[in-house]
């Protein structure tokens, strides 16, 4: 008798798997109001963060922790944000919400997402870094887009575990990235699942055309958020920070430098600074974790 023909498992599949696709939280969505408002102040985020106490005392956890060195302990939320600033503050509320969220999605996977978090937050932090450099009017959406470009990777962990762990064998196996490796189990691949997720969230187009086509070369030509998003992902796994299943070497195509148009220094200032994006992603991964056996 003939093999069956394997099927695989098409977009359409995740959406209908997908029964209720979790809410960003709504400090989330607050933050981004804030994130969109060129009048809002260091007190208005001081007024978000407060409704969470479970996100107040996980700031306050990092600025107090040994990764900021700072010289005295500090007990006053107002002025943990008048020392790190308004700019930080606000990424560090999107990466402690968000993180939730993927925790939620990937049913508490650890390992894969352990390294699932590393890396989208080095490619968060290299892309606020990027979009400085270029002057892009919203470099907070920039890091967000870095957050999330790789949030379809999360829906195959939690809701399609054996086709993921499929996926992650295969390109270990044969030593191959994570995108060539998909269709050992996936019609489609995880950008086209973000795409969908972000979409869903109502996040801005931009974000969303970005997570699609990251993976896609050629897709800076008309927009410096990929472009950004493209170096980013790039420097990210070339300096080790990968999620599982990321086993090829990191290949690049120049043009998408080229088209960014900055100087050959900020392209190595770049590469050097995902240790130090690294460093905070797990201080942010081990206070989180902490807090949650807190209230266990």
């Amino acid at each position: 008798m003939a093999k069956q023909p394997r099927t695989l498992i098409t977009l359409q599949d995740v959406q209908r798997r997908v029964d209720t696709l979790p809410t960003l939280p709504e400090i989330t969505s607050f933050v981004m109001n804030l994130l969109e408002d060129p009048d809002s102040s260091a007190q208005d985020v001081s007024n978000v963060i407060v409704r969470d106490a479970s996100l107040s005392a996980q700031i306050m956890k990092l600025v107090n922790s040994a990764y900021f060195g700072l010289p005295q302990k500090i007990a006053d939320l107002n002025r943990a944000i008048a020392l790190l600033g308004y700019g930080r503050i606000k990424n560090l509320v999107l990466s402690l919400s968000l993180i939730r969220v993927f925790r939620t999605i990937s049913k508490k996977q650890r390992e894969d997402f352990s390294k699932f978090w590393e890396h989208s937050a080095v490619v968060a932090g290299l892309m606020k870094r990027v979009a400085l450099r270029l002057g892009l009017e919203d470099p907070e959406q920039a890091f967000l887009t870095g957050l999330l470009h790789d949030v379809g990777k999360i829906a195959m962990m939690g809701y399609f575990p054996k086709e993921y762990a499929a996926v992650v064998k295969a390109a270990e196996e044969k030593k191959e990235s994570f995108v060539d490796a998909e269709s050992v189990a996936f019609s489609t691949g995880h950008a086209a699942v973000g795409a969908w997720m972000a979409k869903s969230w109502n996040l801005p187009a931009d974000v969303v055309n970005a997570i699609s086509s990251h993976h896609d070369e050629g897709s800076w030509d008309d927009d410096l958020l990929s472009a950004a998003l493209y170096f980013s992902d790039y420097a990210a796994r070339s300096r080790g920070a990968v999620c599982a299943g990321s086993c090829s070497s990191a290949h690049f195509d120049e043009r998408a430098w080229t088209r960014l148009g900055l100087p050959q220094e900020d392209y190595f200032e770049m590469m050097a600074a995902v240790d130090s994006e690294r460093a905070i992603a797990e201080v942010i991964l081990q206070v989180t974790g902490a807090t949650e056996a807190e209230a266990v």
